[in-house]
């Protein structure tokens, strides 16, 4: 639980001084469905900066690049063993 909090507390920071200031109204940031990009202030920062936050789907390997290599990896493991 502690390092959820922490990680928020981070996050929120991070996404008030240093991404906010960089983005532009109407732009849209994509978030995955870690618990720190969900909670606190989140949602307010992003709206209060004109932008759209848009959440991944909870599982969602075709967006995700490496789970390509992970089941290739997979199969060569089981080919060899």
């Amino acid at each position: 639980m502690r390092v959820v909090v922490i990680g928020q507390c981070l996050f929120e920071l991070w996404l008030e001084f240093i991404l906010i200031p960089t983005l532009k109204p109407g732009q849209t940031l994509v978030l995955d469905n870690a618990t720190f990009h969900k909670g606190g202030r989140i949602a307010e920062l992003v709206e209060a900066a004109q932008c759209r936050l848009l959440y991944l789907s909870p599982y969602s390997p075709d967006l995700n690049k490496i789970e390509k290599c992970w089941s290739w990896l997979k199969a060569r493991i089981r080919h060899c063993t």
